[in-house]
């Protein structure tokens, strides 16, 4: 019987980017990919560690799987990524049915575990040792239109509440030819869009030995859109205090680059910035998107806002919401600031009701999704250029794509469409997503 894996992805891009690495990797000890978790015999948890309850999450699906590693006991479990490497140890003493145990820059020893048929675990990072993956597409993979790519690991920042330098280590930058060795690969197989991964894309390259390059991100933005085929390049995430002028400006010069930054902000308040520790204020923020929109009015920015950051007062939240409104964000990510294992913050004394925090948090929300249909709002009548994702899976006739700016589109077609890059006049907008149809 050809043994079967199941993968559930919590957390970021980078989570996702994992989890389809591990399909590959164990794509070559022919394990195919199960139709649920009852089809598997390996369950695979790629956990996050960003926000507050993240064990509890893992403790809480452990327990739904015992009931079915009783009935099954061959059944292998497998808990990695951050969670792993933060409480992995804690996990193991409180919760039984755990058989791999591993963190985020140890997961290419899950293959020789599994075929092993031992237990394991393997914690730490491996910076030593960089990935070395090839990123081989597994047949369920094969097909995407668009594609993660890991760059670099870790964080070097340590900003006061960010639990990420102690999950997934410090900088540890791939080099470059492996990068467009990956990258090839993926447009070979017929990806058209990929975007660059890293917790702090813009600092890329500043731990590799070879400094001849003066910035080596921009270096390598530059070499990856060369690739023939490659329709689109996107990169995230990036850290303002990192984002350089001739960064900005290659926006100008490739036209590959999609027309759309995640800037994750975190405040619009200099206060709270600065106990964030997070090398930046509100003024340089802004002058950020300036220089970005100098290429566009309509450059699309999306970001990250943290509320009821200890101290937070009535007037540093004011000051978000109206660098909010000034901005004008596509989209953001909105939380409660929860404190974080081993991170500075949770140990500042001014923490915020947690009553406090939902209603800023609503307050925050309610804005963003008045902006954000006002933004979409304008997209009627435009004809955009639209990558075309995926088919509906309810709907056979209609097909779902980005724009440059990376807005969903929604799109009815009596043909096969996917993987096309297409001219689209929208007709209709929503706070979630466009509607349009194909303008040939």
């Amino acid at each position: 019987m050809t043994p079967r894996i199941h993968i559930e992805t919590w957390g970021c891009q980078m989570n996702v980017a994992d989890s389809e690495r591990i399909l590959a990797l164990m794509a070559r000890k022919n394990y195919q990919r199960a139709s649920s978790e009852f089809d598997a015999q390996l369950i695979v948890l790629n956990t996050c560690h960003i926000r507050e309850k993240a064990k509890h999450k893992v403790v809480s699906r452990l327990g739904q799987l015992r009931k079915l590693k009783r009935q099954r006991p061959t059944l292998k479990i497998a808990v990695v990524g951050c969670v792993a490497q933060a409480e992995g140890k804690r996990l193991l003493n409180e919760v039984e049915g755990i058989d791999y145990l591993l963190g985020p820059a140890k997961i290419e020893q899950l293959p020789e575990l599994v075929v092993g048929k031992e237990q394991g675990s393997a914690l730490g990072f491996n910076n030593d040792q960089p990935s070395t993956v090839d990123h081989e597409l597994t047949p369920s993979l094969s097909g995407k239109v668009s594609r993660y790519l890991n760059i670099m690991q870790g964080c070097n920042n340590y900003c006061t509440f960010c639990v990420v330098p102690f999950t997934r280590g410090p900088e540890n930058s791939q080099q470059p030819s492996l990068i467009i060795e990956q990258a090839k690969k993926l447009v070979d197989d017929g990806v058209k869009e990929i975007t660059l991964l890293g917790q702090n894309v813009n600092s890329y390259g500043q731990d590799l030995a070879d400094q001849s390059v003066s910035n080596p991100f921009v270096s390598l933005l530059t070499e990856v859109c060369q690739i023939e085929g490659l329709e689109r390049l996107r990169f995230t995430t990036s850290n303002p205090h990192d984002f350089s002028t001739d960064l900005i400006e290659l926006f100008a010069s490739e036209k590959k680059l999609g027309r759309h930054v995640h800037l994750p902000i975190q405040s619009g308040s200099d206060n709270i910035l600065q106990a964030m520790k997070r090398k930046v204020n509100r003024r340089q923020i802004i002058k950020i998107v300036d220089d970005l929109r100098s290429h566009g009015d309509d450059f699309a920015i999306s970001s990250d806002i943290i509320v009821g950051f200890p101290g937070e007062t009535d007037d540093d939240f004011a000051e978000t919401l109206s660098i909010i409104d000034q901005i004008g964000f596509s989209f953001i990510f909105s939380f409660k600031y929860s404190p974080r294992p081993n991170t500075a913050a949770r140990r500042f004394r001014q923490q915020i009701d947690d009553k406090i925090k939902s209603q800023r948090l609503t307050k925050l929300q309610s804005l963003q999704k008045k902006i954000t249909e006002q933004l979409n709002a304008r997209e009627i009548g435009r004809q955009r250029t639209v990558l075309i994702h995926y088919r509906s899976r309810k709907e056979p006739n209609i097909y779902y794509g980005r724009t440059a700016h990376f807005r969903l589109v929604r799109i009815p077609s009596r043909h096969d469409i996917v993987g096309q890059l297409l001219p689209v006049e929208i007709t209709e907008a929503n706070a979630t997503a466009l509607v349009g149809h194909v303008a040939i």
